[in-house]
């Protein structure tokens, strides 16, 4: 399986644009959001640069196109846990120090259902974030069966549910599988 990450490039802003606004990737991806061109750009160019502005501090944002044999089918990144607990509206200190975070989709439809999700996780906790941290997070809506299974078949667990903000908490840790 030829798995690639390519770093975000202004050129890959279509691509954003497109995979965003596709019902499967809209219905849990910045749902509430009008996807325009302009607010891509607005949004990720920063992340072109590695980081995204919390306030007025700029904190690391990894943003990556996923590349499947030579056909970008997606989106992934990685940024510390812990510099952006706000954002979700709950508190994580209880959490590992050392805690990475991803987010990551799949835009192209006739890649759904094919496990390229579970093995693009693996490979990018591999090749990116476990270079960094010990362990990762993931929060994903507890409505969103296929994501928690993709990332269980990854190999997050399961550590607690949030009803009153329907998400899940799962945390892969470095020690897992290495």
């Amino acid at each position: 399986m030829s798995i690639n990450f390519i770093p975000l490039y202004k050129d890959h802003f279509p691509l954003l644009l497109k995979w965003l606004l596709t019902s499967h990737v809209r219905r849990w991806w910045d749902k509430d959001v009008d996807w325009t061109m302009e607010r891509i750009q607005k949004k990720y160019i920063l992340y072109t640069e590695g980081y995204k502005i919390l306030g007025e501090i700029k904190k690391p944002m990894h943003a990556f196109i996923i590349d499947y044999q030579d056909t970008p089918i997606g989106y992934i990144q990685y940024y510390n846990k812990h510099d952006f607990p706000p954002e979700q509206g709950y508190p994580v200190g209880d959490l590992p120090e050392s805690l990475a975070a991803i987010d990551f989709y799949i835009g192209e439809t006739e890649f759904l259902g094919r496990g390229l999700g579970a093995a693009a996780v693996q490979l990018f906790l591999t090749q990116h974030v476990f270079e960094s941290y010990n362990a990762c997070f993931v929060d994903p809506d507890s409505v969103n069966l296929h994501a928690i299974r993709s990332y269980e078949k990854a190999g997050f667990h399961k550590i607690k549910e949030i009803p009153e903000l329907v998400v899940t908490w799962m945390v892969y840790r470095k020690s897992n599988n290495i």
